[in-house]
């Protein structure tokens, strides 16, 4: 019961935070749902068919032994920021400054998961671009 608790105190942020930006919020569902992937497929080749994406190469820390690019959840390392040095910084957020940080500013940067020290790789990655942005 506490955890259905949880999801409704969700859903009223979420559909709150979506009303301020005037966005309609109809349906609360799951991002595995056989119909969202229906949906993001569509919005997807609607952006490719109108050229509306650009390919732009970005770097992002990966483990060559989880053999995979790493989220910023997970990375963890000691905050950039000089007076704090916290060693527990996550790669997006240094929960004791509260500083907002790129996984590849993080001093000593390791995965969470196997806990030794990812590298910094080029990845390409597809972005909206500015016709899409213009209307």
């Amino acid at each position: 019961m506490e955890m259905v608790r949880g999801f409704c105190r969700y859903y009223a942020i979420h559909r709150q935070v979506y009303e301020s930006f005037n966005i309609s919020f109809d349906k609360f569902g799951r991002t595995s749902t056989p119909e969202q992937t229906e949906v993001c497929q569509a919005i997807f080749n609607r952006l490719l068919e109108n050229n509306w994406l650009s390919e732009n190469t970005m770097q992002q820390l990966c483990c060559d032994t989880c053999t995979r690019f790493l989220a910023d959840r997970l990375v963890e390392g000691t905050c950039p920021t000089q007076a704090c040095d916290y060693t527990s910084a996550r790669g997006d957020q240094c929960e004791n400054c509260g500083k907002l940080l790129n996984p590849i500013e993080l001093k000593d940067p390791k995965c969470k998961a196997c806990k030794l020290t990812p590298q910094i790789r080029d990845t390409n990655h597809l972005f909206p671009g500015t016709a899409f942005a213009e209307g």
